[in-house]
């Protein structure tokens, strides 16, 4: 696993009628069935729960409906305690009492946090903070130390609380009418924040860019193909980190392209035009199945080459020499 994980909400979708189906308002994919996803900050995605109604959650743990899907995909995923490592969510599920809880179990969490949800922290209020100028902020610690939470101004007033970071000051670039580019002051707790989450949006922008758009009447088959697609971007991933100057993963269309170009050398039916092929796809000449030849008692044309020969092709449709190199 790497050090970052996020968690957020993914739509797959869906335009039939179903009882899951979700509406949200403002997401590029506005209709369709949601998807709670554990992603690295990658974009690769370790854990996933298709949300099917209320009913068929799992029993509650007493953080809200956000904050006990954070703690059921982080134990779906065997996600190590005390190791380390970083977690990114939004205000949907972060509150103080699922801080704490993380914090007990050694996972640094840090997350956008609603301001009823914040257990009356003396921070000072969003109307007030609204007046003040760009860059301004306010933090406070619990009592034990363990939870920090901080208030900053931009062009809205965020809130953000974490159980592992600091309140260091840094900045960050912003642009005002009449001066252009200037520099205000801004907590790196959340530049590391947006630096650490959009993992899942990261994966769903790979997966709309060469969706499976094969049309079926049931209402599985979405669910279905938007998992394979992140199957692909999944494998994609791991590729171009153990094969880095493979040519086969340059780009997802191309690693999308060797994947077809495989199975249809394992499992595809050669043409029957008799067109030959110029090159066989390793994953197939190399796969050490079905490559048997089988003889004939006329004389026939080789389907790989064209010369007379007593024998036919075999199953993958490879010369006979070209299967035993």
């Amino acid at each position: 696993m790497d050090e970052n994980l996020s968690i957020d909400e993914s739509m797959i979708p869906y335009y039939g009628r179903h009882y899951a189906k979700q509406y949200i308002r403002g997401k590029p994919i506005r209709f369709g069935f949601k998807n709670w996803a554990l992603n690295s900050s990658d974009g690769y995605m370790l854990q996933f729960d298709v949300y099917m109604g209320k009913n068929a959650e799992s029993v509650p743990q007493g953080y809200g409906v956000g904050g006990d899907k954070v703690v059921d995909l982080l134990t779906k995923a065997n996600v190590p305690h005390h190791k380390g490592f970083k977690l990114f969510i939004d205000n949907y599920f972060t509150s103080v009492k699922l801080l704490r809880n993380l914090a007990s179990m050694g996972i640094c969490t840090s997350g956008t946090i609603r301001d009823g949800r914040i257990e009356k922290c003396p921070l000072r209020p969003i109307a007030a903070m609204k007046k003040e100028q760009r860059g301004s902020s306010d933090f406070r610690f619990t009592d034990d130390g363990k939870i920090l939470v901080v208030r900053w101004k931009d062009n809205n007033v965020v809130t953000i609380g974490s159980n592992f970071d600091t309140n260091d000051i840094g900045t960050c670039k912003r642009y005002a009418r009449g001066q252009g580019a200037i520099q205000i002051p801004q907590p790196k707790l959340l530049q590391r924040y947006n630096q650490g989450m959009g993992g899942v949006d990261k994966m769903d922008q790979m997966v709309a860019v060469y969706r499976s758009r094969i049309r079926q009447r049931k209402w599985w088959w979405p669910i279905f193909a938007y998992l394979l697609d992140a199957s692909i971007v999944n494998a994609w991933i791991l590729m171009r980190k153990v094969h880095p100057n493979d040519p086969n993963c340059g780009t997802l269309l191309i690693f999308r392209r060797y994947i077809a170009n495989s199975y249809l050398e394992r499992y595809g039916m050669p043409s029957s035009r008799g067109s030959s092929r110029t090159s066989i796809n390793p994953d197939a000449r190399y796969d050490g199945k079905n490559h048997m030849i089988e003889y004939s008692n006329t004389d026939k044309r080789c389907a790989y080459c064209g010369k007379k020969s007593n024998f036919l092709k075999c199953e993958k449709g490879l010369h006979p020499k070209e299967c035993f190199k």
